[in-house]
């Protein structure tokens, strides 16, 4: 089962992403700025790609262990 405060941490910062380069991408999708839209494209990704790292390593104690849930 998954725990509560890191269900709370997944579901904030989704709604962060989402709120801050989700709509900025539709917005640049449907003015048709294909320029724009790769580039949040990208940066979608990075922030993405950031929030997994930083779970993963949030998941796992200093000493590499794995963390209590």
């Amino acid at each position: 089962m998954i725990n509560p405060d890191i269900e709370s941490w997944a579901l904030a910062r989704a709604h962060h992403i989402v709120l801050n380069e989700g709509l900025s991408l539709a917005k640049a999708a449907q003015d048709l700025d294909r320029k724009r839209s790769r580039s949040l494209v990208y940066e979608l990704r990075k922030v993405i790609t950031a929030a997994i790292v930083e779970a993963h390593s949030a998941s796992f104690g200093s000493d590499g262990a794995q963390a209590e849930r």
